[in-house]
């Protein structure tokens, strides 16, 4: 085990679980606020972007919400005035409601009044029908008088309605007058005092002039803050684009660097090349300080570009012992490359190619397509002309094929025919064997497996430090443009404030010059309006005429009427006296019926007009509703559309408010606003998307960021509270086993300590055993590599022996430690062991070993057990006989299981298998 693993055993091996359980909690901990520490960093970071860049949209944005503000209060007030129309349909539609109950009432009240009469006419006319038949023998006698008197019946109350009538005109007269006086009075007092007003009201200011040079220079101003955004937007484009391209180039630049290395690495451990990049520097070394005489190039695998990567595993294996050598054009460089090679220890080599780097390789696959040949290797790949030629001398790779299916059929007669020596398809590698006596039938054909690529990945070699210097030039470029662009923008930015600075003082100017034309002149208008409908109202009033003057011609009237009402009534009387004459018998009958008669008929002509007046009520009852269901339908259909068009809630209604109450001030107001809002120009529409979103993030991300924050601090105190127990505890232990340690090792004759590694993390924390069994020697760590096995195996023991003191556990077994030390240690290690085991108050002890040495010493509590797998059992006798020291068992507190004459045949298992068993039996036999 390691140090770390070494610090968990001892913390498990005290005995109490909390340090270890502790321990594992503070590893977790720490894990996890290293996790949260990456997190919150990468938040952080994403932060400041997003505020940078809503730090560059906040002019747009703010620009765009005063234009917003100003159209959605536009909105509104268009919403305020369909809203105002609908209300006036809404009083329209009430008015005429009104009027139309007001029917209804008189329609019912009629009604009742004609059902009140309708009984009272039809008893009289029964009463009236039963006279008549009993004169109904006299009627024909009579005829003509009653004829007579039935006509002058009927003028008598024809002419007593018309009394009536022009009587009731007459009464109404001086009331109508009076009140067609006084409507005139208060109408020409008004306008008198709509006159007064007009004419005290100022002129109306004319600033169209200040208002068209006040546009003209505000127009000016917007000219030149739309060149300047537009100039700034180009160099910020042109920035932008320029800061891409440089991350881009950065990040190919990194890339570059990267890819280089990766190879490097792959190349030096597949072919345990170690030191290949430190002789890849010294040539860059010296190819720089021109010391060669040739042309260097390599390692080659670092130069190997291939084109179709399924090929790279053929190609790697076909120049597998090529890829970590260097190619040279002359013999000298060779030398000198191989000279430094061997100074430093390095396996590489160096080859010579010192005919015409230039001159074509003649490789052509063509002929081979009919055996399903797709290429050969030298046609895979891309390399400086040196290593290609290097590569077809030494591996001919323009000889070596590549198919794309495994015919073997068709590889056998390949290589037969046209004395191809290696196909590579995508199973197997085939080479061709040839005999050794040079006889064809004598050849065999070889298959092997196929290894995947380790090497030639990617794109690295000279190409790439080529790319290095073009990206790097390029990249300064890049940085300079940046600068000179960021110039720009600050520039244009400084142009830009005082042009804003002006074009709002102008702008408020002429808003005010507006505002103070449009008020005076709305309110003369008004006022003209109101003087012009009161006139109008005043000449048709005094058009009419007094309703006295048709006084005297009534009473005329009523003088004629009754006039010939007397005379109707005179031959009424005569008519009766000579009816009287001629009908003496009759007399009683006669003028009861004609009485009754003339009762009815009058109650039946009242009757009917009633009815008559009805009809007249009802059909204006009728004319009432149309207008009204007219008047509430084109409500409900404006309220529709308002409300489809126009929705209203609260915020809206509030606005309303604060708003002029006259529909035609709203659409100037409106108007106004529009051309305010048509002079804020915004270039990205898009603005308020993109800040808001950016804005909902940032405060997502400071929220997460003060949470993490939080939480780091309240992991951070767990932690340290949980040290604060842990680490004192766990310092005096090591403490203990340092004290012993040391004590320990000094008896041998050897110095040595232990030491608790301290770390940031916690799962770095380590028990570091430093030793030292040679005077010359300093302290050295214990491991694997500088110590031998018996050192080991000595400080092994003697940690155990100084954990001895420290474990509570009830027993401890130690397993063949003494196999690997030489009898001296041994032999000491042996004797502090029995004397650390025999303490007081320490656990029992069991050492499992196939052999001791002899002579060592024992104390009265040491028992020696042999336990023997065989044919042939010892007895307590033999071994007695054999080991002299053995003890009753009664009096053991240490059990030495001594495992001896063990059979080889049967090996370690066994071994394993007897030890487990002597275990398990030296507990029963001691009583533990």
């Amino acid at each position: 085990m390691n140090e770390y693993e070494l610090l968990v055993a001892t913390e498990r091996a005290v005995g109490s679980t909390s340090l270890y359980e502790t321990h594992q909690t503070l590893i977790a901990m720490r894990a996890e606020v290293k996790q949260k520490e990456v997190t919150a960093q990468a938040q952080k970071q994403r932060l400041d972007q997003l505020k940078l860049e809503n730090q560059q949209l906040e002019r747009d944005y703010k620009r765009f919400n005063q234009r917003w503000k100003l159209l959605h209060r536009v909105d509104v007030m268009k919403k305020k005035i369909a809203w105002m129309h609908v209300r006036e349909k809404q009083l329209k539609a009430k008015q005429l409601k009104e009027e139309l109950v007001k029917a209804d009432k008189a329609v019912a009240q009629a009604n009742e009044e004609a059902k009140g009469d309708e009984t009272p006419a039809r008893r009289r006319r029964d009463d009236a029908d039963a006279a008549k038949r009993t004169a109904n023998d006299l009627q024909n006698a009579i005829k003509r008088k009653e004829e007579e008197a039935r006509l002058a019946a009927d003028k008598l109350e024809k002419d007593g309605n018309a009394v009536t009538e022009l009587r009731e005109r007459l009464d109404g007269l001086a009331a109508a007058s009076q009140k067609q006086k006084a409507e005139v009075k208060q109408l020409q007092d008004k306008l008198t005092k709509v006159e007064a007003t007009v004419e005290s009201l100022p002129p109306v200011p004319d600033h169209s002039a200040k208002i068209q040079v006040l546009q003209q220079e505000m127009n000016n101003i917007r000219d030149q803050l739309a060149h300047l955004e537009a100039e700034k937007g180009q160099l910020a484009d042109a920035a932008h684009n320029a800061r891409i391209e440089h991350g881009r180039l950065a990040g190919e630049l990194r890339q570059c660097d990267s890819l280089k290395y990766q190879r490097m690495q792959a190349l030096v451990q597949a072919q345990r090349a170690h030191g290949l990049d430190s002789a890849t520097d010294w040539v860059n070394r010296q190819r720089a300080a021109d010391a060669f005489k040739g042309e260097v190039v390599g390692p080659i695998g670092l130069e190997i570009k291939v084109k179709v990567p399924d090929c790279a595993p053929y190609l790697e294996q076909a120049a597998w012992w090529q890829l970590q050598n260097f190619a040279v054009t002359h013999q000298e460089d060779a030398n000198m490359l191989l000279a430094e090679f061997k100074r430093q220890n390095i396996r590489s080599s160096a080859v010579a190619y010192t005919g015409d780097i230039h001159a074509p390789i003649a490789s052509n696959s063509a002929p081979y397509r009919a055996y399903g040949v797709a290429c050969s290797l030298d046609e895979v790949y891309d390399a400086h002309p040196l290593v290609k030629h290097c590569l077809a001398n030494l591996c001919s790779l323009d000889k070596v094929l590549v198919m794309e299916q495994h015919n073997m059929q068709a590889i056998r007669a390949l290589m037969e025919q046209h004395h191809i020596g290696q196909v590579f398809t995508p199973q197997l590698k085939v080479s061709y064997i040839p005999s050794a006596h040079g006889g064809r039938e004598d050849a065999s054909i070889a298959t092997s497996g196929l290894f995947p690529s380790r090497v030639l990945t990617g794109a690295v070699g000279a190409d790439i430090d080529q790319r290095k210097q073009q990206l790097q030039a390029r990249l300064a470029q890049v940085e300079a443009s940046i600068q000179q662009l960021d110039g720009q923008v600050a520039a244009a930015q400084q142009r830009e404030a005082p042009l804003h600075a002006r074009l709002d003082e102008l702008s408020g100017h002429r808003s005010q010059l507006a505002k103070e034309t449009s008020l005076a002149s709305t309110k003369r208008a008004n006022l003209n309006r109101a003087y012009k409908a009161g006139q109008t109202h005043l000449a048709k009033l005094e058009a009419r005429a007094d309703p006295l003057a048709q006084a005297p011609g009534l009473e005329r009237q009523i003088a004629r009427a009754l006039v010939a009402h007397h005379a109707t009534l005179t031959k009424q009387i005569e008519a009766a006296l000579k009816q009287w004459q001629l009908l003496q018998q009759h007399a009683v009958a006669e003028l009861v019926w004609r009485e009754l008669d003339m009762q009815a008929v009058a109650m039946q002509r009242a009757l009917d007009s009633r009815r008559a007046a009805v009809r007249l009520l009802d059909k204006a009852a009728r004319a009432a509703k149309q207008r009204y269901q007219l008047a509430e339908d084109e409500f409900k259909r404006a309220k529709q559309v308002a409300e489809t068009e126009h929705p209203l809630d609260k915020a809206t209604k509030d606005r309303f408010a604060n708003m002029p109450n006259d529909i035609e001030t709203l659409e100037e107001e409106v108007e106004t606003l529009k051309q305010q809002a048509a002079e804020l120009v915004v270039n990205d529409p898009h603005v308020v998307e993109n800040y808001q979103l950016r804005q909902t993030e940032i405060e997502g991300l400071e929220q997460q960021v003060a949470e993490l924050q939080d939480q780091l601090g309240a992991a951070q105190q767990e932690m340290d509270r949980l040290k604060e127990n842990w680490l004192p505890e766990l310092q005096r232990i090591v403490g203990l086993i340092n004290t012993s340690f040391s004590s320990n090792f000094s008896q041998i004759g050897c110095a040595g300590e232990v030491l608790l590694g301290q770390h940031e993390d916690y799962d770095k924390f380590s028990i570091q055993i430093k030793v030292k069994f040679r005077e010359e020697e300093e302290l050295q760590l214990l491991t694997a590599q500088r110590q031998s096995g018996g050192e080991r195996s000595v400080s092994t023991i003697l940690y155990l022996i100084a954990l001895q003191g420290v474990t509570v556990t009830p027993f401890r077994v130690v397993d063949e430690i003494n196999q690997g030390m030489d009898p001296v240690n041994e032999r000491k290690v042996f004797t502090q062991l029995v004397e650390a085991s025999c303490k007081e108050g320490t656990p029992q002890c069991f050492l499992l070993t196939p052999k001791l040495l002899p002579d060592l010493p024992f104390t009265e509590v040491c028992v020696c057990r042999a336990k023997r797998n065989g044919p042939v059992v010892l007895t307590a006798e033999t071994l007695a006989r054999l080991v002299p020291w053995l003890l009753p068992t009664d009096m053991s507190i240490i059990s030495w299981c001594f495992f001896a004459l063990r059979q080889h045949q049967h090996g370690s298992l066994l071994y394993n298998q007897v030890a487990l068993a002597g275990l398990c039996w030296a507990p029963g036999i001691f009583g533990y």
